[in-house]
């Protein structure tokens, strides 16, 4: 990714380059809006920043000094002072789960979300719990839980025989019932192993508990994911994602079928712009891969104003918390137990051959390193890398790509979106989460298109907490990016992830008139304050969705 450096005292050496795209644009038409006085990082290596911005038709006129752009005010034109904060692109969060709670309210748990509660500690919880309920007992749990490799169904039966136990994960990729979840639930012991997916058996063949990846559809089992009820969670996201100046909004679809979604958006009335990335095991009611486009071609035409529907998103592997991600080296406790790929080599096949000829964009889910490698093998195998980089393939988190995997990655025009909580992972037992180092950084040194996104659910996170991570990266401190390219991850970053690069994620003439006004300077505040950062106007395609009591029209 391009690393863009510069201060407001470069503006003086950008004049010529600003009156250029001035003078070309005040000939459209009177701006509805300037915002001036401000320190304008425009994410746009023309001209990475300004003092102010003219806004007409929803889309940037101009960008320029305080001067060139109050020059095209009219008579109808609003203007907007920013005293000197710093304007920002809208931020686009990139990667998020939102409207998928657990069916009950969950029992309270300690020492969420590292490392969680003990087995011992769960099990009492859910004894207590059971002694008193006879509808499902819902309860997070952590890594402690998810590698423990008793039979859990067993363990559950006793402290709960005649009370459903549902036990998640709090990062997916880890369900646990118990019998009498199962046998409310529908689910005997012949049932088959789905399409991404498996149930775990004890040495007998017989169910232990275990649901693994595209099994993991107990949630929406026990209480169906309604239009009203997502329609409120989104309604609410959106509102707390206005007042960080998220203008952008990469839906991960897990949970829920993307009819379901839709209508719910539809009822929500986006006030942000959401691209909307469902699961390829969510829509396949036939087990078959092809079915998932098929699926999003239905759906599409469905879709409300301001929502875009890609992908399908494919689940290739699991994660290194309950050591289900390829990994090249063994399990630290497991000999022999390098994880497993979701999917098996003819059935990544088709996914990759029916990617090459569809019109939306593939989101792969990858994060074992000896995943990658299968991904990267097959790819090379199945078309050249120009065919590859004209579908600018998400690979979601990349968590398992080194600095050995670097040249073929860039090659393939692979994007990658990376979640920085996942680079402050602590250790296990005092053990590393991964045998490799967890790059960020010398991604963008190698050329690779690099998008940030929280990875947050079920609800929305702080994207300012994911800068400061950016920029700190606990674990691996020389991976950190600075503040701009950090914050170019966040906007022009996630824009091209999407495939959007052209028309948002900068403060360019003819892109969307989508920015924000922060409540403080997030290229030069002290690190640690970074979280604090709330947005005091919020922008999209030129009208206002939040505004805090300090913004007055100028008089």
């Amino acid at each position: 990714m391009t690393v863009i450096r510069g201060r407001i005292g470069h503006l003086v050496g950008c004049v010529e380059i600003a009156a250029a795209l001035l003078v070309g644009s005040a000939a459209l038409a009177e701006p509805q809006l300037l915002l001036v006085n401000g320190k304008v990082f425009t994410a746009d290596p023309a001209l990475p920043y300004a003092q102010a911005v003219a806004v007409e038709g929803g889309r940037i006129l101009a960008v320029g000094s305080n001067e060139q752009v109050r020059a095209l005010s009219g008579p109808s034109t609003r203007v907007i002072d920013a005293g000197g904060r710093l304007v920002t692109p809208g931020l686009i969060e990139a990667h998020v789960h939102l409207g998928t709670e657990l069916p009950t309210p969950p029992l309270a748990m300690p020492n969420l979300p590292f490392p969680g509660p003990t087995p011992e500690q769960t099990l009492a919880a859910v004894e207590q719990a059971a002694k008193t309920r006879r509808d499902w007992v819902t309860a997070y749990v952590g890594p402690l839980v998810a590698r423990d490799r008793r039979n859990w169904r067993k363990a559950l039966d006793a402290v709960a025989p005649e009370t459903p136990v549902f036990l998640r994960g709090f990062w997916g990729h880890t369900s646990i019932v118990n019998s009498e979840g199962l046998r409310r639930l529908g689910i005997g012991e012949d049932i088959a192993d789905p399409l991404g997916g498996w149930w775990g058996r004890d040495e007998s063949g017989r169910l232990e508990g275990r649901a693994y990846e595209a099994a993991e559809t107990i949630t929406p089992r026990i209480r169906p994911a309604t239009a009203e009820g997502l329609a409120a969670s989104f309604g609410e996201a959106q509102k707390r994602y206005a007042r960080w100046g998220v203008t952008s909004i990469h839906l991960m679809n897990n949970d829920k079928s993307l009819e379901v979604t839709l209508a719910a958006l539809a009822t929500a009335k986006p006030q942000q712009k959401w691209t909307v990335y469902s699961w390829g095991t969510w829509q396949t009611t036939a087990e078959r891969i092809p079915d998932a486009w098929a699926a999003i071609d239905a759906a599409a035409k469905q879709a409300p104003a301001k929502v875009r529907i890609e992908g399908p998103k494919w689940m290739l592997d699991g994660t290194p918390i309950e050591q289900n991600s390829l990994q090249r080296v063994a399990y630290d406790g497991r000999p022999g137990w390098h994880g497993r790929s979701n999917f098996s080599d003819d059935q990544l096949r088709e996914i990759l051959q029916l990617a090459l000829t569809r019109p939306t964009q593939l989101a792969l889910h990858v994060v074992g390193d000896a995943e990658t490698d299968r991904l990267l093998n097959m790819m090379e195998q199945l078309a050249p890398a120009s065919a590859w980089r004209s579908k600018r393939v998400r690979i979601e988190h990349g968590d398992g790509i080194g600095r050995d995997a670097f040249e073929r990655v860039a090659g393939l025009g692979l994007v990658i979106i990376q979640n920085p909580t996942h680079l402050a992972l602590p250790p296990i037992a005092g053990k590393k989460m991964h045998e490799h180092d967890m790059v960020l950084k010398s991604l963008g040194n190698a050329g690779i298109p690099l998008a940030l996104g929280s990875d947050g659910g079920p609800r929305e996170q702080n994207p300012f907490l994911n800068l400061m991570l950016a920029v700190l990266v606990p674990n691996a401190p020389a991976e950190a990016l600075t503040r701009e390219q950090a914050l170019t991850a966040y906007t022009a970053g996630g824009a091209y992830a999407e495939g959007e690069e052209k028309r948002k994620g900068r403060l360019a003439p003819g892109f969307a008139a989508d920015m924000a006004v922060l409540s403080q300077d997030v290229l030069t505040v002290p690190t640690p304050q970074l979280p604090a950062t709330t947005s005091l106007l919020t922008i999209v395609d030129g009208e206002v969705i939040f505004a805090d009591a300090t913004f007055t029209p100028e008089n």
